[in-house]
């Protein structure tokens, strides 16, 4: 995948502008350099290095007409090398200016424009670059052995022989060939690095674009999902409420039905008429009494919206009180810690904790000193809630069953009673839990008694202090 068009004369601009920014700081250093050492009187007096400021200065202010040359053409950067061209002879002036060949060092600016060709053109202008700077300098060279040009002077008062100049031209060629295949390589291998960081770039970005797409997508099939879940979700309560209440009714009508029977034509019945009527009354009541409880239990599965600061410890007081008949009967020794308040729906709430107390005090069998405890404390984060006895306990088959709706233990029997139920009320109790984000579970020992732990999430506890502070 390559760069499309306007990235490409996006990035062509960029290297135009930075070629001309590199050339112009570039002299503009030197032309300080030199006023600065001729203010200083270091080597160089203000009448040597005035004509080298002035065409340093120069330099850097060409670059004006460069720029506005380079967006008429579309900043084509072959136009650099009119500006390497009046570059080499502005240098080669410079350097005359300075004292000419034998100014030491001098020659190593022709490096300047040669490593700019490298990094914004090509390895190839580099190399043209290095010839053009060595045909100057040499040039230079054989002017100042032919008497061409005066010598002037320069930092230093010494002059090399003939010999000295050819070797020192030489060698700088050498130099300057040698710099620019080094500098040319090494911007090669960069810019071939950066276009395949660019090309990985566009990869990520059109992966991230149609990632995003697929989300987008997935999330808007989600949305709709979730939507005709929540329309079938009512549409089955509605049918549930509807079909409850009228099965209800027929429960009810049953048993009424049944009961005038028995009282018109009863004493008419034979023993056996009189048990099939008798099972028929007990299974009418039965089947009205579920179908209330599977409304219930549909009720409470709505999510839980009026909320008011409860206190719990009056709660479970009063699902004490209404247990009085066992507590009495059993002798059951009843234990209420400090319980923390919770903001919930009090009636939801009392009816969570009149069902775990009446099911410990169910399930206390005939030991001795039955007990039943219920306590409170508050993490880091939760608020807990804990019910225990020490009854008969919870077979470990039946302890991940007990909260499905229901379901009913196989065995019922606590000290030779029968114990009665239709497996509905836990599942009611867990409902209501997680109405409130919370969650409930049993820790058990069979025949050491049981635990159920209720767990709320601490932003609750925050809720309840700002409503009780605001009261």
């Amino acid at each position: 995948m390559g760069l499309d068009a306007s990235t490409a004369a996006l990035n062509l601009r960029h290297r135009y502008i930075e070629g001309l920014l590199t050339r112009a700081v570039g002299a503009l250093v030197f032309a300080s350099f030199f006023a600065v050492a001729a203010y200083f009187n270091v080597g160089l007096a203000w009448g040597q290095s005035a004509p080298v400021v002035v065409i340093l200065s120069l330099m850097a202010l060409i670059n004006i007409p460069y720029w506005l040359l380079g967006r008429r053409t579309g900043f084509a950067l072959s136009y650099f090398y009119l500006h390497w061209a009046f570059d080499l002879v502005a240098i080669t002036a410079s350097i005359y200016f300075l004292g000419g060949i034998d100014v030491p060092l001098v020659q190593f600016t022709y490096m300047t424009i040669i490593l700019t060709a490298a990094i914004f053109v090509s390895q190839r202008a580099s190399f043209r670059l290095a010839t053009g700077a060595t045909i100057a300098y040499g040039l230079l060279g054989l002017a100042e052995i032919q008497g061409w040009l005066p010598q002037r002077a320069g930092i230093w008062h010494h002059h090399y022989a003939p010999t000295l100049r050819i070797f020192i031209v030489g060698i700088s060629g050498v130099t300057f060939f040698v710099f620019a295949y080094l500098a040319g390589t090494l911007s090669e291998l960069l810019r071939r690095a950066n276009e395949e960081l660019a090309t990985t770039k566009g990869i990520v970005e059109e992966q991230n674009r149609s990632l995003e797409q697929r989300v987008r997508e997935r999330t808007r099939e989600l949305e709709s999902r979730t939507l005709e879940l929540q329309e079938r979700t009512a549409e089955l309560e509605e049918l549930v409420h509807i079909v409850t209440h009228d099965l209800q009714n027929v429960a009810v009508a049953s048993t009424e039905t049944i009961r005038k029977l028995r009282e018109v034509d009863g004493a008419s019945f034979s023993p056996r008429g009189q048990r099939y009527v008798e099972r028929v009354q007990r299974d009418c009541r039965l089947m009205a009494t579920m179908l209330r409880n599977l409304l219930e239990v549909v009720t409470q599965s709505e999510v839980a919206e009026r909320r008011e600061l409860v206190h719990v410890q009056a709660v479970v007081q009063e699902a004490v009180e209404r247990a009085h008949a066992a507590v009495e009967s059993k002798r059951i020794d009843v234990r209420i810690g400090d319980l923390p308040p919770l903001l919930a729906e009090e009636q939801k709430l009392y009816h969570v904790f009149e069902n775990l107390v009446s099911n410990a005090c169910k399930y206390v069998g005939d030991k001795p000193n039955p007990t039943v405890e219920v306590g409170g404390f508050v993490t880091d984060g939760a608020i807990e809630y804990v019910v225990r006895d020490n009854g008969v306990g919870i077979e470990p088959s039946q302890m991940g069953r007990i909260f499905q709706l229901y379901h009913r233990a196989p065995n019922q029997t606590v000290a030779g009673v029968e114990q009665q139920g239709h497996g509905i009320g836990l599942a009611v109790v867990k409902r209501i839990v997680q109405r409130y984000g919370g969650r409930i579970w049993v820790e058990s020992v069979l025949g050491e008694g049981a635990t159920f732990r209720l767990s709320f999430p601490r932003e609750m506890e925050h809720i309840a202090e700002e409503v009780r502070d605001s009261a």
